[in-house]
């Protein structure tokens, strides 16, 4: 909690103020106004200006690196704020409710982070599935109901971008938690650690969003999304599991699955780029040249085209249709190269 200045001792501040008054009387016998200010403590309010800008700062180059994905109809930097901060700040709010919830009712002490040694392995299990569990529904269900208000979900790499852009936001608000709770030297960590493990999780889910939106629109999108949501919690149960363990060789695991799932989120984010309804047949990603409509390499970068499944190429090559569609709108044929069922679940 915020600390106060100490006022000065009344004592000494009587002993400075004594003046005999012109009836002899001394100012120690008169009715005492003491006027004592309160001061602001600087150092707590710099702390709090450190602690915001970190967090601010680490947030900013996240996004950064996340936006640049998002290269051929990008979006605008207020809507993934936007998107970022609500769904955030919703998701957070009711994770830590049910999180508190979860632990009265495992019967863990409030003090879990720092007494996990003598908890049960069991107990200790159970709690880690249910924060899994509550973050990532919190957060997709907000990245679903936000992003349909605020956001402008118009391509694939879209849902991806604006899933993370949830998780971003929920662990920076995190990390105001735990710097308030430990102290600003956690935010460095947290920053190399936390922050990208929830993007990791989301990106995930984010995937099956995309799915969701662009390949069974006309499904349930909570159908669609669950088995991906489920892969997400168990990752997070997992990940959080062996961090309780305060093992050297658990925490390792716990870093090389979270670099996994890093390596997972770049591949499908570049491959849902090259899905964009607003690619020309033959368009190369990399550097916008237009190449023959069924080019496998680009002649002016020598990159590799990226094959496509939900927006696909007609064999006339003239336009980009949804594969779902199974029909070219521009010549009729029928779309033979769609290969929808082929796209992973998770």
């Amino acid at each position: 909690m915020p600390r106060l200045l100490a006022r000065e001792p009344a004592g000494n501040a009587n002993v400075r103020r004594q003046r005999h008054s012109p009836g002899g009387q001394s100012a120690g016998n008169q009715p005492k106004h003491s006027e004592t200010t309160s001061r602001p403590n600087w150092r707590e309010m710099l702390e709090i200006v450190y602690m915001l800008g970190g967090v601010f700062l680490g947030t900013v180059i996240w996004l950064w690196i996340l936006r640049r994905y998002d290269r051929i109809e990008p979006e605008s930097i207020r809507h993934l704020v936007q998107v970022g901060v609500v769904g955030g700040l919703v998701s957070i709010t009711a994770a830590a409710l049910l999180n508190e919830i979860a632990r009265m009712w495992i019967g863990l002490d409030a003090n879990i982070f720092e007494d996990a040694a003598n908890v049960s392995i069991v107990r200790l299990l159970m709690f880690c599935v249910a924060v899994g569990l509550t973050e990532e529904i919190c957060k997709a269900v907000a990245a679903v109901r936000v992003t349909r208000r605020l956001g402008n979900l118009d391509e694939p790499v879209d849902a991806m971008v604006y899933a993370m852009t949830v998780a971003l936001g929920f662990a920076s608000f995190e990390n105001i938690f735990y710097a308030m709770r430990f102290g600003n030297e956690v935010l460095l960590a947290r920053f190399l650690w936390p922050v990208p493990a929830h993007m990791a999780y989301a990106a995930l889910w984010g995937y099956g969003l995309a799915r969701a939106r662009f390949v069974h629109p006309e499904r349930s999108r909570a159908a669609v999304m669950a088995p991906s949501v489920l892969a997400a919690a168990a990752f997070h149960a997992a990940a959080n599991f062996l961090l309780f363990l305060q093992e050297t060789v658990t925490a390792a695991i716990s870093l090389m699955a979270l670099a996994a799932l890093a390596i997972l989120a770049h591949i499908r984010l570049r491959k849902l780029v090259a899905e964009s309804p607003f690619l020309q047949p033959g368009e190369c990603v990399e550097c916008r040249f237009i190449n023959a409509p069924h080019a496998l390499v680009c002649s002016a970068c020598e990159a590799e085209l990226e094959s496509t499944e939900i927006f696909v190429t007609c064999p006339c090559g003239r336009s980009r249709v949804p594969s779902r569609l199974g029909t070219c709108p521009a010549c009729g044929d029928v779309m033979q190269d769609a290969a929808v069922n082929t796209i992973p679940l998770t």
